[in-house]
Protein backbone atom coordinates (compact mmCIF):
# COMPACT_ATOMS: atom_id res chain seq x y z
CA UNK A 1 0.00 0.00 0.00
CA UNK A 2 1.16 3.50 -0.73
CA UNK A 3 0.02 6.81 0.72
CA UNK A 4 -0.86 9.83 -1.36
CA UNK A 5 -1.58 13.36 -0.25
CA UNK A 6 -4.20 15.79 -1.40
CA UNK A 7 -6.08 18.78 -0.03
CA UNK A 8 -9.54 19.70 1.11
CA UNK A 9 -10.84 22.03 -1.58
CA UNK A 10 -14.34 22.68 -0.28
CA UNK A 11 -16.28 22.23 2.95
CA UNK A 12 -19.93 21.41 2.24
CA UNK A 13 -21.14 21.22 5.85
CA UNK A 14 -19.86 20.20 9.27
CA UNK A 15 -19.67 16.53 8.20
CA UNK A 16 -18.82 16.67 4.48
CA UNK A 17 -15.76 17.83 2.52
CA UNK A 18 -14.50 17.71 -1.07
CA UNK A 19 -10.96 16.43 -1.63
CA UNK A 20 -8.85 17.07 -4.75
CA UNK A 21 -8.14 13.35 -5.24
CA UNK A 22 -10.37 11.05 -7.28
CA UNK A 23 -10.60 7.87 -9.27
CA UNK A 24 -7.61 8.77 -11.44
CA UNK A 25 -5.53 8.88 -8.23
CA UNK A 26 -6.71 5.42 -7.10
CA UNK A 27 -9.46 6.57 -4.74
CA UNK A 28 -12.40 4.18 -4.37
CA UNK A 29 -15.74 4.43 -2.61
CA UNK A 30 -15.18 3.99 1.15
CA UNK A 31 -11.49 4.99 1.04
CA UNK A 32 -10.66 6.53 4.42
CA UNK A 33 -8.96 9.94 4.46
CA UNK A 34 -7.07 11.19 7.52
CA UNK A 35 -7.17 15.00 7.83
CA UNK A 36 -3.90 16.30 9.24
CA UNK A 37 -3.03 19.41 11.19
CA UNK A 38 0.24 21.30 10.81
CA UNK A 39 3.28 19.63 12.41
CA UNK A 40 3.70 20.58 16.06
CA UNK A 41 7.26 20.90 17.33
CA UNK A 42 8.22 19.01 20.48
CA UNK A 43 10.59 21.19 22.52
CA UNK A 44 12.55 20.19 25.61
CA UNK A 45 11.44 22.72 28.26
CA UNK A 46 14.89 22.85 29.92
CA UNK A 47 17.27 22.87 26.96
CA UNK A 48 14.85 24.41 24.45
CA UNK A 49 16.11 21.82 21.94
CA UNK A 50 13.61 20.81 19.25
CA UNK A 51 13.31 17.05 19.72
CA UNK A 52 11.11 16.45 16.70
CA UNK A 53 7.56 17.02 15.63
CA UNK A 54 4.23 15.25 15.47
CA UNK A 55 1.44 15.61 12.97
CA UNK A 56 -1.90 15.62 14.73
CA UNK A 57 -4.97 14.02 13.21
CA UNK A 58 -7.92 16.40 13.05
CA UNK A 59 -10.50 13.92 11.76
CA UNK A 60 -11.22 11.00 9.47
CA UNK A 61 -13.68 10.95 6.58
CA UNK A 62 -14.78 8.24 4.15
CA UNK A 63 -15.25 8.60 0.39
CA UNK A 64 -18.97 8.55 -0.33
CA UNK A 65 -18.81 9.68 -3.99
CA UNK A 66 -15.73 9.36 -6.17
CA UNK A 67 -15.34 11.30 -9.40
CA UNK A 68 -12.40 11.33 -11.82
CA UNK A 69 -10.53 14.23 -10.18
CA UNK A 70 -12.23 14.75 -6.80
CA UNK A 71 -14.05 12.96 -3.99
CA UNK A 72 -16.89 13.86 -1.66
CA UNK A 73 -16.17 12.44 1.82
CA UNK A 74 -18.16 12.33 5.05
CA UNK A 75 -17.63 11.66 8.74
CA UNK A 76 -20.44 9.02 8.60
CA UNK A 77 -20.09 5.68 6.84
CA UNK A 78 -20.95 1.99 6.99
CA UNK A 79 -18.11 -0.47 7.44
CA UNK A 80 -18.11 -4.22 6.77
CA UNK A 81 -16.32 -6.09 9.56
CA UNK A 82 -15.29 -9.75 9.68
CA UNK A 83 -16.73 -11.42 12.75
CA UNK A 84 -15.81 -14.75 14.27
CA UNK A 85 -16.46 -17.54 14.49
CA UNK A 86 -16.71 -17.72 10.74
CA UNK A 87 -19.58 -20.18 10.83
CA UNK A 88 -22.52 -18.74 12.63
CA UNK A 89 -26.08 -19.89 11.76
CA UNK A 90 -27.45 -16.37 12.21
CA UNK A 91 -24.71 -14.87 10.05
CA UNK A 92 -23.47 -17.46 7.54
CA UNK A 93 -20.73 -15.29 6.09
CA UNK A 94 -19.20 -14.03 9.33
CA UNK A 95 -19.66 -10.40 8.22
CA UNK A 96 -21.26 -7.53 10.06
CA UNK A 97 -22.14 -4.01 8.93
CA UNK A 98 -21.22 -1.31 11.43
CA UNK A 99 -22.22 2.30 11.27
CA UNK A 100 -19.28 4.66 11.86
CA UNK A 101 -19.82 8.23 12.95
CA UNK A 102 -16.74 10.32 13.56
CA UNK A 103 -18.89 13.26 14.66
CA UNK A 104 -18.99 16.76 13.28
CA UNK A 105 -15.87 18.40 11.92
CA UNK A 106 -14.75 21.52 13.74
CA UNK A 107 -14.79 24.04 10.90
CA UNK A 108 -14.67 27.78 10.45
CA UNK A 109 -18.26 28.72 9.53
CA UNK A 110 -17.15 31.25 6.89
CA UNK A 111 -15.36 28.44 5.00
CA UNK A 112 -18.49 26.29 4.66
CA UNK A 113 -19.58 26.43 1.04
CA UNK A 114 -22.48 24.02 0.56
CA UNK A 115 -23.78 22.96 -2.82
CA UNK A 116 -26.46 25.36 -3.91
CA UNK A 117 -29.26 22.91 -3.54
CA UNK A 118 -11.79 15.13 16.52
CA UNK A 119 -9.49 17.71 17.00
CA UNK A 120 -9.45 21.05 18.78
CA UNK A 121 -8.26 22.72 15.57
CA UNK A 122 -10.87 23.40 12.88
CA UNK A 123 -10.75 21.56 9.55
CA UNK A 124 -9.79 24.19 6.97
CA UNK A 125 -9.74 24.57 3.21
CA UNK A 126 -6.18 23.70 2.20
CA UNK A 127 -5.69 21.07 4.94
CA UNK A 128 -3.78 18.05 3.66
CA UNK A 129 -5.38 14.63 3.57
CA UNK A 130 -3.82 11.19 3.22
CA UNK A 131 -5.26 7.91 2.00
CA UNK A 132 -3.76 4.43 1.53
CA UNK A 133 -4.11 3.02 -1.99
CA UNK A 134 -3.94 -0.69 -2.71
CA UNK A 135 -3.24 -1.67 -6.31
CA UNK A 136 -4.39 -5.25 -5.78
CA UNK A 137 -7.59 -4.60 -3.83
CA UNK A 138 -10.26 -7.06 -5.04
CA UNK A 139 -13.48 -5.65 -6.39
CA UNK A 140 -16.43 -6.23 -4.06
CA UNK A 141 -19.87 -7.39 -5.15
CA UNK A 142 -21.14 -3.89 -4.33
CA UNK A 143 -18.57 -2.33 -6.70
CA UNK A 144 -19.28 -4.85 -9.47
CA UNK A 145 -23.00 -4.09 -9.44
CA UNK A 146 -22.48 -0.35 -9.54
CA UNK A 147 -23.39 1.60 -12.61
CA UNK A 148 -21.37 4.52 -13.90
CA UNK A 149 -22.83 6.73 -11.15
CA UNK A 150 -19.30 7.79 -10.16
CA UNK A 151 -18.75 9.53 -13.47
CA UNK A 152 -18.84 13.29 -13.41
CA UNK A 153 -22.34 14.54 -14.13
CA UNK A 154 -23.07 16.25 -17.41
CA UNK A 155 -22.96 19.99 -17.03
CA UNK A 156 -26.19 21.86 -17.38
CA UNK A 157 -25.63 25.59 -17.83
CA UNK A 158 -28.22 26.47 -15.17
CA UNK A 159 -26.94 24.03 -12.52
CA UNK A 160 -23.22 23.73 -13.31
CA UNK A 161 -22.25 23.65 -9.62
CA UNK A 162 -24.92 21.18 -8.49
CA UNK A 163 -23.72 17.63 -7.91
CA UNK A 164 -26.30 15.11 -6.70
CA UNK A 165 -25.70 13.13 -3.52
Amino acid sequence: MSKIRGRIIRILDSRTVVVNLGEEHGIKKNSIFTIHGKPEKIVDPETKDVLGSVILVKARVSASQVFDKFTIASTRWTQTVMKGPFFNPSNMFGMELRERDEGELKVIPDEISPWKAQSEEPVRVGDTVEVEISDDEPETDEDAGQSDSNDEPEEDESDADDIPF
